[in-house]
């Protein structure tokens, strides 16, 4: 890291409401002692590696873009395999040696050793080695504290809504579109079908969701439809195909960014095609209205 910085340590994951206190803090303090503002994010929480583990929010790519979005200048990616045997004292001294000389972190944060590091330790810490400390309270949403597990519940749920709240800006899946069967063109309804890629993410409830995207430079409004497809050609894995309203063109090979608006229904098996295709445009039609209604408020 080289000069004088002050640093945030946590595992970002989502970058939520409460991560983002903590990085205004960061850039707070940073002000302060006049140094460079530094962002130290543990790539994946524990649970990452139990089988049970529901995903990322986000890919570690996208929260690095997130964090640097808010002002923090740099942002440093770390593996818990990495640190987890260090002692918490030897930690916080390699922090120093390289520079720091502010540390902001969350109430229940711990570190080092067996989690031994602690808010009470750092207290010892900063007094003893004389670099500043900032602890940030819990952010609280109804009384719960706002956290990376409850947004994965709440993806896995379908409540984007409130899911968005507390990430402070809407969910993005991203990935680049691949050729699939072109069954929606037949149907009427051209999709581009989505690979987000290898990386273990969250996968939001099955179901269609009004969502936007950026194409080229215009803004368009689509149904994202998530899951197996088991009225027609049934996958055994997951898929992310988007109906964009009003597009005509290629997205083939294209990368593209979709923020998740609203969960309009739970994905169904329909007798018929018929009633998939009736089902599409009634989609459609409640999704035009939503936006409709949307776009006059924004006026």
């Amino acid at each position: 890291m080289g000069k004088k910085f002050t640093v945030c340590i946590g595992n970002f994951d989502g970058v939520h409401l409460g991560h983002r206190k903590i990085m205004s803090e960061t850039l707070k303090l940073s002000r302060k002692l006049n140094v460079c503002s530094t962002a130290l994010s543990i790539m994946y929480p524990w649970g990452y590696y139990f089988p049970n583990f529901p995903g990322l929010i986000y890919t570690i790519a996208k929260r690095v873009e997130l964090i640097l979005s808010l002002g923090i200048k740099n942002v440093v990616t770390v593996d818990i395999e990495e640190i987890k045997d260090i002692e918490p004292e030897e930690y916080i001294l390699a922090l120093i040696n390289q520079g720091m000389v502010g540390l902001v972190v969350g109430e229940d944060f711990t570190f080092g050793k067996g989690a031994r590091g602690n808010t009470e330790l750092l207290r010892e810490l900063s007094r003893k080695l004389k670099f500043e400390l900032v602890i940030v309270p819990h952010l609280k949403r109804d009384g719960r504290k706002i956290s990376s597990s409850w947004i994965r519940e709440l993806l896995a749920q379908g409540k984007i809504e409130l899911a968005n709240e507390l990430l402070g800006s809407p969910y993005t899946i991203s990935g680049k579109v691949y050729q699939d069967n072109r069954l929606g063109t037949k149907l009427g309804f051209p999709t581009a079908n989505i690979s987000r890629g290898i990386e273990k993410v969250v996968t939001p409830r099955s179901g269609v969701y009004i969502v936007k995207s950026i194409i080229g430079s215009r803004l368009y409004y689509g149904l994202l439809n998530i899951g197996f497809r088991p009225t027609v050609n049934f996958s055994k894995e997951i898929k992310y195909e988007v109906y964009f309203l009003d597009f005509s063109g290629d997205l083939y090979g294209k990368r593209l960014e979709i923020e998740l608006l609203k969960f309009l229904r739970p994905e169904l098996k329909f007798a018929s095609i018929d009633e998939l295709v009736h089902a599409i445009r009634r989609d459609e039609r409640i999704a035009r209205k939503w936006v409709s209604k949307l776009d006059s408020q924004v006026v």
